[in-house]
């Protein structure tokens, strides 16, 4: 009877052990990523350009919420930039869009420091100062990726406890409810933030749960807009109810597993993390040029993370021109200026590009990122028989433009539209159910109200890009 009492116990020791390894299908991971489908690696439909796709054209750079992005600081309080540092915060806005001015970016990545508060509660200086940070930035047309932060530096304990953390996360909740409009016209994408140095989520000195900060965070946070985490550990611990706003910010992409990274290449959950990216705005950057980590990164591997990511947006301020005034050193996006893909080099590495912005069958390393980061619709296919008229939207990018809704007028009629997500190689068939003369597309900003220029050469008027036929 003995025996029989151990064998049943070693039977339950072994399932407690396996049993939840079959029920996650034996991952082997410890990260709990959700799974989404993954996103297509090519065209399904044959593109023929019929209604005038464009080359690259700078005005297409004026399209919102997509591409390069500079980086800026402000510590509430003080009204310098940087903590610790003496620059004033519009000194170091207008140094980088005046350093930036011919890449055309109209996106600032904005650390917000609460430092000097973090063991008080935010006062009206502080929420007068946001405020006023906010409407420069409406002034200047320009849209901001928001990271809120308490430490800055490893040789000082500058962390703030949970407790006050989520007391500055209802002052900002109120903050947004009585500034609603100037919050939605200036933030496009919010950035998790708040724990350890820089708000990267490490380094921190308080035990800290984040999977309550993430809650409150949300709560306070409205509902439509897009919320990114430095690593897979914090996505993991994501609320369920949550988890479809988040996607991750890789701020060491260097186009090849590295234990910096976000998590090892041969994990069984990292091609979920990517899918994962593709539902969500997600931004990333490359270590500043003089990081001697990996002194090349090869551009067809960079690219190939920068897609598999989905990125929205790209710091263009790390690995560029930060010392070529000072020190003439030239770092690796001033270099892709003049490095250049093949058609057959795209093609190849499934990489989605759109075929007119190519110079002599090729496109430098740099222009591809201007132009594809993000979205870059363009419309093609366009088809009259049988009484009944027909065109196809294309991304040529390589993620979704997010937050925006389709409208279509043909012959001043309202044409319904079913609203579909253009992730990258996406396409839309539209179908109106007569012939018509004019066609008119609109894609609009949900929150702002903004439109985006097609990359065709169509006339673009009121925010309509208007098909003459």
């Amino acid at each position: 009877m003995k025996s029989y009492s151990i064998v049943l116990i070693a039977l339950l020791m072994a399932l407690a052990i396996f049993l939840p390894l079959l029920i996650t299908g034996c991952t082997n991971s410890k990260y709990k990523i959700q799974q989404y489908p993954p996103a297509r690696t090519s065209f399904e439909y044959t593109v023929i350009d019929n209604l005038h796709l464009s080359e690259m054209d700078e005005s297409l750079l004026a399209n919102s919420d997509r591409g390069f992005r500079g980086e800026v600081y402000y510590t509430l309080g003080t009204e310098k930039a940087y903590p610790g540092d003496e620059q004033n915060y519009l000194d170091c806005v207008n140094e980088q869009l005046e350093l930036y001015k011919n890449d055309k970016i109209n996106i600032l990545q904005c650390y917000i420091y609460l430092t000097e508060y973090r063991d008080r509660d935010l006062n009206e200086t502080a929420l007068s100062q946001m405020k006023k940070y906010f409407e420069m930035f409406k002034s200047k047309n320009i849209r901001i990726l928001l990271r809120f932060a308490y430490e800055y530096t490893s040789s000082a304990n500058y962390d703030a406890k949970d407790g006050q953390i989520i007391k500055h996360l209802s002052q900002i909740k109120s903050f947004i409810n009585d500034n609603s409009k100037l919050f939605n016209d200036v933030v496009y994408a919010m950035q998790l933030g708040l724990i350890g140095l820089w708000g990267e989520g490490h380094g921190y000195h308080y035990h800290h749960n984040i999977k309550k900060l993430i809650t409150k965070f949300c709560e306070a946070i409205p509902e439509d807009i897009y919320i990114m985490v430095r690593t897979p550990d914090i996505l993991s611990q994501v609320p369920k109810k949550y988890e479809h706003r988040f996607s991750v910010h890789d701020d060491f992409l260097v186009g090849m597993d590295h234990k910096w990274g976000m998590m090892s290449w041969n994990d069984p959950q990292y091609q979920d993390l990517l899918n994962k990216n593709q539902y969500a705005i997600a931004d990333g950057e490359m270590p500043w040029g003089r990081d001697t980590t990996v002194p090349v990164i090869d551009p067809i591997g960079f690219l190939k993370q920068v897609i598999g990511y989905g990125l929205t947006s790209l710091s263009i301020t790390h690995n560029y021109i930060e010392d070529l005034k000072e020190k003439d050193i030239v770092y690796h996006l001033e270099k892709w200026k003049t490095e250049y893909l093949t058609k057959s080099q795209l093609d190849k590495n499934n990489i989605p590009y759109l075929d007119s912005m190519l110079e002599k069958n090729q496109i430098s390393i740099y222009n591809y990122l201007q132009y594809h980061l993000g979205y870059n619709l363009g419309v093609s296919n366009l088809l009259q028989t049988n009484g009944k008229t027909s065109f196809m939207i294309n991304n040529f990018g390589i993620a979704s433009p997010f937050e925006y809704k389709l409208e279509i007028i043909a012959d001043g009629q309202n044409i319904e539209v079913e609203q579909i997500q253009l992730g990258r190689f996406g396409q839309q068939i539209v179908l109106i159910d007569k012939n018509v003369k004019e066609i008119k597309i609109k894609f609009i900003h949900r929150r702002t109200g903004e439109t985006i220029k097609l990359a065709n050469n169509l006339p673009y008027l009121d925010g309509y890009n208007v098909i003459n036929l």
